[in-house]
């Protein structure tokens, strides 16, 4: 099987050489474990390499994303401006939903018409009205956000679009738009925030190629925090399942090599 390179030495190792090509694959952990940085490592790593990118951003705005990616080593701003990279800003449509609603703001900005227009939804409606809300954009409509010849997508963060829906209905929209992706040949990441994941019994790890889980705990002997990542699933690769201990550094994610933890909670 063909493989995308994670821009992650140590990770590309583990994964026999990168994330498998056209294949959804999950990433959770609990906040600060990294999940964000792993999937700009992906997309800097594949600019790079000449790829389409499409980041979809849930709860950061390109700004902060931007400034991230920057403190890593990796600029991306000239991959946006050479067209290569394209971040989409699904967290201007929600705040704008929730500051319309509290009449803060009147109408809609340029970003979330561009977004309102790319998922053909209505906006001659407005938020206050009973039966339409603008902000509730469906798990399906990243699709609609995702061009034609887009080759790595990174989803950040899949839990925002999860809640309020109920397991089945999370499982079947999940299933759907990862089906979608995966024949369009869309070399895919979803990060899952730990809250969604587990509200969601932890169903989304079915509906992926692979699944890692990022987990931050006291190592008992020295009393620090540290970081740690499993790779639990991952079709068409040999894997080992112990837990790797990872550190975020000046130059983004470096893994060390595998040792035996029990991770509890």
């Amino acid at each position: 099987m063909d493989r995308v390179p994670t821009g992650i030495e140590g990770l590309d190792k583990k994964v026999g050489g990168g994330y498998p090509l056209g294949k959804g694959v999950l990433i959770t952990g609990a906040p600060g474990a990294g999940k964000t940085i792993f999937g700009l490592h992906l997309m800097h790593y594949s600019c790079v390499q000449g790829k389409r990118c499409v980041l979809i951003a849930t709860e950061e705005s390109p700004e902060d994303l931007l400034e991230q990616a920057a403190m890593f080593g990796m600029a991306l701003e000239l991959f946006i401006e050479n067209g290569l990279l394209s971040i989409k800003q699904v967290l201007e449509i929600r705040a704008g939903a929730v500051a319309r609603a509290a009449h803060l703001i009147d109408g809609f900005s340029n970003t979330e018409i561009d977004l309102i227009d790319e998922c053909h939804l209505d906006r001659s409606f407005r938020h206050d009205k009973i039966g339409f809300n603008i902000g509730e954009m469906d798990i399906i409509d990243i699709v609609k956000l995702v061009p034609d010849d887009t080759d790595v997508l990174v989803v950040d963060n899949l839990g925002v679009l999860a809640f309020g829906l109920d397991i089945k209905q999370f499982r079947d929209k999940f299933d759907t738009l990862n089906r979608v992706l995966n024949e369009r040949r869309l070399t895919t990441v979803y990060i899952m925030d730990d809250a969604a994941y587990k509200s969601t019994h932890q169903i989304a790890d079915y509906s992926t190629h692979g699944a890692i889980k990022l987990f931050v705990k006291e190592n008992p002997y020295t009393g620090k925090m540290e970081r740690y990542i499993s790779i639990s699933k991952m079709r068409s690769t040999p894997i080992s399942l112990d837990f790797s201990l990872f550190e975020i550094t000046d130059s983004g994610i470096q893994l060390h090599k595998s040792k035996n933890v029990e991770i509890l909670g």
